[in-house]
């Protein structure tokens, strides 16, 4: 058992040997009169103390509570320490909480926005419900943050608040919740503190329903004799009713896509390497907006590239919170296939948006890019190159009349000699090609067997995968046409049917979409019917150097 701890806490050493500090706030912006919880998070064990005494020139340093935890996850030891701090600003304005130290690591400054109070809030009893939003008037769909107090100055035994409801309205909380105390009319408060993001899905006037707070308050009247525990009596509140007004979409966004947000930004990455005909390019486009959720995200659609394919491929989504609002972040990712080499334009992408801070259309916009794509990396066989045919030289000209001379100067014996020899000749040519031709029809032929290249299990990609119909169908070609492509590009460009070719750009969208396989093709009938034959050259005659002479 020593040894297991001994372990343990060796473990934690060793994994605290890049410790980080990190600090944050329950909340960014108070009111005067308000406190605040500064939490400190060590990513290890520790006995150390913050010196908080470095905030005493613009803060009330309250008290300070201490927690440690320890985890292991697959032989993995995680401690982790955590110091909380109940911080009152002393005045009115901009403060920063500069970095504290514990064990030699540092956090970061913090930044805190002190307001002044609303001369409107006023207190209403020891326990009453504030319901505050941040706009009264919105579009549909328009974000609106709703914050729900509870205030009490009475000792709450339990309790439960409910959330904010309303007929066609989308709510989504965006904090934990914040605990706190405030003073109204001198008077201090504890406050429980909620935010909400409300979407309203149709226009017109909403009413929300009222916040209810049920739960028990400690009576000390109500003490039983015979026990040490103190009674509740339940308690129940009611928050004022809220209307809001909803405006409609406006005109101009009405036949398109409709991005109501405060905020929204276009990035875009390339994936890195050499660009080749016919091998993917990975294109990622990120989208971040505040002030909306990712189901509100607008779709994407790029337009045509010439001289390339275009498909979607897998898409991200995520809503976050910064403690204040929602922020949705979308990532999508597409699969730009070449179809010749040279120099490739990239069109300019243009997002059209609705900025509810401004109330008024935006657009934001990707800059067109231009890519370099180079030569696939294969030859085509089947380029026709003619062969220099033999011809007579200028040498052989000259010497045959040289020759002609010389023979006609014989006598007429040698022209005896040489008929002889020639009638010889002839006649014994015609004796070899008759004995030829009946050794031919006395031997049985011989017939090599032909390579089908159906066989090469082209029958069974009707059941098979894309990834495997692409690598079969790629064998296939080059063991047909004697070539070595890489891509199904390089085969599209080859043939000319048009259910062929159909069939392919299929493939590559069943590909770079990942999906399944249902792309309902009969390959086999296709190859077999010359569907997948190449096409015929332009020029019948072939392509070389001419002949010096006809």
């Amino acid at each position: 058992m020593k040894q297991v701890v001994l372990m343990i806490l060796l473990l934690a050493i060793v994994n605290g040997s890049h410790a980080e500090l990190s600090a944050r706030l329950d909340r960014n912006n108070i009111v005067m009169g308000e406190s605040v919880t500064l939490e400190l998070t060590l990513d290890r064990s520790s006995n150390s103390q913050p010196d908080f005494t470095l905030l005493d020139a613009v803060f009330h340093v309250g008290s300070t509570g201490t927690a440690s935890s320890t985890q292991i996850i697959n032989g993995e030891v995680k401690s982790q320490t955590t110091w909380q701090v109940l911080l009152v600003p002393k005045s009115i304005g901009s403060h920063i909480i500069p970095p504290l130290e514990v064990d030699g690591e540092k956090s970061s400054p913090l930044k805190l926005e002190v307001k002044k109070p609303d001369p409107n809030a006023k207190a209403q009893g020891d326990i009453f419900i504030e319901v505050i939003p941040n706009k009264t008037s919105a579009y549909v769909q328009e974000e609106i943050i709703l914050t729900v107090r509870l205030l009490y100055a009475i000792n709450l035994k339990n309790g439960g608040l409910s959330d904010p409801q309303a007929d066609g309205l989308i709510v989504s909380q965006i904090n934990k919740g914040a605990n706190y105390t405030t003073q109204r009319d001198g008077k201090s408060y504890q406050v429980l503190e909620r935010k909400y993001a409300l979407y309203a899905e149709q226009s017109g006037p909403l009413e929300l329903n009222p916040i209810i707070f049920e739960g028990e308050v400690t009576d000390n009247s109500r003490r039983n004799a015979y026990t040490m525990f103190q009674r509740g009596r339940p308690i129940r509140q009611v928050s004022p009713m809220l209307s809001l007004d909803i405006k409609p979409i406006p005109n101009a966004f009405v036949s398109q896509a409709w991005t109501p947000a405060s905020d929204l930004s276009l990035s875009e990455s390339w994936s890195k390497g050499e660009y080749k005909v016919g091998e993917p390019i990975t294109r990622t486009i990120h989208i971040v907006a505040t002030g909306l959720s990712e189901t509100q995200l607008p779709e994407i659609k790029l337009p045509p590239i010439e001289g390339a394919k275009v498909y979607q491929d897998k898409v991200d989504t995520m809503t976050r919170t910064d403690g204040e609002r929602l922020i949705a972040t979308k990532t999508i990712n597409f699969a730009i296939i070449p179809e010749q080499e040279g120099d490739l334009i990239i069109p300019e992408f243009t997002l059209k948006w609705f900025n509810t801070a401004t109330d008024q259309g935006q657009e934001t916009k990707l800059a067109s890019t231009l890519l370099s794509i180079g030569a696939p990396e294969y030859s085509n066989p089947n380029t026709q190159v003619s062969v220099l045919q033999p011809s007579t030289t200028l040498n052989d000209k000259i010497q045959q009349p040289q020759l002609n001379q010389e023979l006609s100067a014989q006598p007429s014996l040698w022209k005896s000699i040489a008929l002889i020899f020639a009638s010889l000749w002839v006649i014994t040519t015609i004796y070899l090609l008759q004995q030829l031709r009946s050794h031919k029809a006395q031997t049985p032929k011989r017939t090599q067997p032909k390579t089908n290249p159906l066989d090469i299990n082209l029958k069974a990609l009707n059941q098979a995968t894309p990834s495997r119909i692409q690598k079969t169908l790629i064998a296939w070609w080059n063991q047909q046409h004697e070539q070595q492509v890489t891509n199904l590009s390089q085969i599209g460009k080859q043939i000319t049917h048009p259910e062929a070719k159909k069939s392919i750009d299929q493939l590559q969208l069943a590909l770079y979409q990942k999906a399944g396989n249902d792309l309902k093709i009969d390959w086999y009938k296709l190859v077999k019917s010359g569907a997948f034959d190449l096409k015929q050259s332009k020029t019948s005659e072939p392509i070389g150097l001419p002949t010096l002479y006809h």
